[in-house]
């Protein structure tokens, strides 16, 4: 089956979001497919010579970009994986709940108060800082993800953040948790989240640390991240919208930043980072990243060629395990989609769906596939994945390939 392609119907140019500079140079760039969404796109990032950030220039325009977010099913991340007891999700829910709540303990009055979750999705950190007295709320640009967070007794509105009417003044905790990345318009998201804080209170920002890219087939730099952040570029966007960081967190267990801030003259003078022009460590670390992509690409090729070649060959049933960008990028390394039959993947709102034009299922349904095989396509969830369709594979007389392990 071929992939159907769309296109990007307009791209835009801009300046440096964060000091208005027109000067660039290119710094990365990378072949994204997105099947009937945008097709195949060649993206750029580019490094602005005045200050040393990093962005998507040209992009395409926000309202492809939206485009690309409701018809790329699956398109962020590996694999859905639910809040479960001792599983990734879980740990990093608990870093943020801890981060935050450390931060709120040491304010004047913890009694009342509000908070607001910018890109809530399904509401598992709101969940998290449950406190008696006060009230939660959520912004979600994904209806789906919204609904199921209003169905936990949430407060969840739908919308942007740039386009979102956010009362002023009306928060004691904002927590923005990798969504500054995916912003069209960085100066507005910033501005949102300053009016939205009331006097005191405290702002929870994270973001991927461009600095300390993972090399994995799913792309570090992917295709809906427009803003690439080191430490120093984080704290100077910050500045632009009146906000200091109180205090990074050192303790963050994926290769992100999150930093708590509070207005400027608010916050301790002492606690507040200097701005760092880092633009050396981010050159050294993309140069770095492209060896180890290239490592893992030959490395992957030799470990499945072999295996994806006799699938061709023998007429092989095939699905792959992940409706997300992990699996975009094996297609490009892998001549897939004559064994392909389906795609397997645990979100409850991806079944019966397509994903590059093939049918979602989820894998309670693997008995009725008739299966010859299954390709893990996951790096950080491979072992969970494995260990849950593992014995049923068996009974079945279906390989399990693991990319990785």
């Amino acid at each position: 089956m071929g992939i159907r392609r769309g296109t990007v119907t307009r791209w835009v140019e801009i300046p440096c979001p964060l000091c208005g500079g027109r000067e660039s140079d290119p710094a990365y760039a990378r072949e994204h497919e997105t099947g009937s969404a945008l097709g195949r796109i060649r993206k750029i990032e580019v490094l602005c010579r005045t200050c040393g950030f990093m962005f998507t220039n040209p992009r395409p325009s926000p309202e492809d970009m939206r485009r690309y977010y409701s018809e790329a099913s699956g398109a962020s991340g590996d694999v859905f994986h639910s809040l479960q007891p001792g599983s990734r999700l879980e740990r990093l829910t608990a870093e943020r709940v801890r981060f935050a709540n450390r931060l709120l303990e040491g304010r004047a009055s913890t009694a009342s108060g509000a908070i607001l979750d910018i890109g809530c999705s399904t509401g598992d950190l709101l969940v998290g800082l449950a406190r008696e007295g006060w009230r939660r709320s959520g912004l979600e640009p994904s209806p789906r993800a919204a609904e199921k967070a209003c169905a936990r007794g949430l407060d969840v509105a739908v919308g942007e953040i740039e386009r979102a009417a956010i009362p002023a003044g009306a928060f004691d905790l904002v927590t923005c948790i990798s969504v500054l990345e995916h912003v069209s318009d960085l100066e507005a998201a910033l501005a949102k989240i300053a009016i939205a804080l009331r006097p005191g209170g405290l702002a929870i920002v994270e973001v991927p640390d461009s600095t300390r890219p993972e090399a994995q087939i799913a792309e570090f730099y992917s295709l809906e991240h427009l803003s690439h952040f080191t430490r120093g570029t984080l704290t100077r966007a910050l500045g632009l919208a009146g906000l200091a960081p109180v205090a990074f967190d050192d303790a963050v267990g994926i290769p992100n930043l999150r930093v708590a801030v509070g207005r400027k003259g608010e916050v301790d003078a002492s606690s507040s980072a200097d701005v760092i022009d880092d633009r050396a460590e981010l050159q050294a670390a993309l140069a770095r990243y492209v060896r180890e992509r290239r490592a893992l690409e030959q490395g992957l090729i030799e470990r499945l060629s072999t295996r994806t070649m006799s699938w061709r060959a023998s007429g092989a049933r095939v699905a792959v395990y992940g409706a997300g960008m992990h699996t975009r990028f094996l297609m490009d390394l892998f001549d897939l989609a004559p064994s392909v039959a389906c795609v397997l993947d645990s979100d409850p709102g991806k079944a019966g769906s397509a994903f590059l034009e093939w049918p979602v299922h989820a894998p309670d349904e693997i008995p009725r596939l008739e299966l010859d095989a299954i390709l893990i396509s996951s790096n950080a969830f491979e072992a969970e994945i494995y260990a849950a369709i593992a014995p049923t594979a068996a009974q079945r007389g279906i390989e399990v390939v693991r990319c990785y392990g």
